[in-house]
């Protein structure tokens, strides 16, 4: 009973005090306590392990450090628990945070405690993925504008000289909104541009990158025809390169997909890939505790904020616009 009773008041506590549970996956125990007098942000991303969020949250601390905040950073380790996030979002609120920044895994399951928060007179920031409250709900969005991304997406397939056949879209899941804005750009541009093109979809990989290389292979068996693959975010991209590469078919099948890890920038500057849209998540981290900060001091941030992208080429990796968002050198 005294173990129950501390893990509870720890798990309320963590995020101000540092103090982890036991067995609490999610934590990372990186971030120091506040300094005395110090506001603390919760800052909840979809997920710990890729590379996007790792990068976010670098541009979070710049964020924290120059404008004198404690970031608290936390979350679910893998992007399929959703019932994980809110269990983080509601600890932030039980802690009373001074503000909480948030990357909804799920629109939908994610707007009830989007509520409790501005109930219990906590500013919330979204970034990367929108979610289904009132605009009033939140102070402001901070993401790359999805939908360009995917329309940049179809407008490079075309521009490489995809304009008729099969083309292939690795899905991530049904309800994460910054995805489904790329899906939707791609498909809009291509029906509008191309209408000889005809995308056929995957299962779901759930943003895990195995299982995002077997919905791959599955659709390969069963349209080995598709001249083309989409993949919208780095998981499905991962994955989508992997299965094509075990078929024999790189170089046969143009690959284009979302985001950047070390592996994916060697396979678009070895030719492998035909392109990757690059987002900026270190300026997405950045520019949501800004807005937090604006909030807090009086001033009105915008209720929208483009964090911008770009397209990724071999022919234009080493062009200052696109080597300013590839990973560092080793």
């Amino acid at each position: 009973m005294r173990r129950r009773l501390f893990l509870a008041s720890c798990a309320a506590a963590a995020l101000i005090a540092g103090c982890t549970p036991a067995g609490d996956a999610g934590k990372t125990g990186a971030d120091s306590a506040a300094k005395p007098g110090q506001k603390t942000f919760a800052m909840i991303p979809k997920g710990l392990t890729h590379v996007f969020w790792q990068t976010v949250h670098a541009g979070g601390d710049r964020g924290g450090k120059e404008f004198g905040y404690n970031i608290k950073w936390d979350g679910a380790q893998k992007e399929s628990d959703t019932s994980g996030q809110i269990a983080v979002v509601e600890n932030a609120i039980a802690a009373k945070v001074d503000g909480i920044l948030l990357a909804p895994l799920d629109k939908s399951a994610l707007s009830n405690v989007i509520k409790k928060a501005k109930e219990a007179n906590i500013p919330v920031v979204l970034f990367d993925s929108a979610a289904d409250v009132p605009e009033d709900s939140y102070v402001s969005f901070t993401a790359t504008d999805n939908k360009k991304g995917g329309e940049l997406a179809a407008e490079r397939l075309i521009k490489s000289g995809v304009t008729t056949g099969k083309v292939g879209m690795i899905m991530m899941a049904a309800n994460a909104a910054s995805v489904n804005d790329r899906e939707n750009g791609f498909e809009e541009y291509l029906k509008k541009n191309a209408p000889g093109i005809k995308i056929v979809k995957s299962n779901f990989g759930m943003s895990d990158r195995a299982k995002s290389q077997q919905v791959t292979e599955d659709l390969l068996t069963k349209d080995p025809d598709v001249v083309a693959i989409y993949a919208p975010a780095e998981p499905t991209i991962v994955g989508a390169l992997q299965a094509v590469k075990n078929r024999n078919l790189l170089g046969k099948i143009k690959l284009i997909g979302f985001d950047i890890t070390t592996q994916l920038d060697e396979a678009v500057v070895k030719g492998d890939i035909d392109a990757l849209i690059l987002q900026n998540p270190e300026n997405m981290g950045y520019a949501a505790v800004k807005a937090m900060h604006e909030h807090l001091t009086g001033k009105s941030p915008a209720k929208t904020i483009d964090t911008g992208c770009v397209v990724m080429t071999k022919e234009n990796a080493e062009t200052p616009e696109v080597k300013a968002l590839r990973p560092a050198a080793k």
